[in-house]
């Protein structure tokens, strides 16, 4: 497992918008350990955003509100 870069976040985007970042520390390649698991399975393109290619709806919401923040909604992790 790679070591966290404290005060850097996820570079992970939402497909809300693309405005919103996944909030969990760096682990390796730019993303977090959630993410980078989904990067390696070819369902997170290097540039940050969930690919066209996965077609499993649940999955997709589940890599895409991953460690998201929403306005005026506080993050537990």
């Amino acid at each position: 497992m790679a070591i966290a870069i404290p005060g850097f976040t996820c570079k992970f985007r939402t497909s809300c918008g693309g405005v919103l970042r996944c909030q969990d520390p760096v682990e390796d390649h730019g993303f977090c350990e959630f993410h980078l698991e989904a990067f390696l399975r070819n369902e997170i393109a290097e540039s940050g955003v969930i690919s066209d290619r996965l077609s499993d709806q649940e999955r997709r919401r589940e890599i895409n509100y991953h460690g998201i923040v929403f306005p005026d909604i506080p993050y537990p992790g």
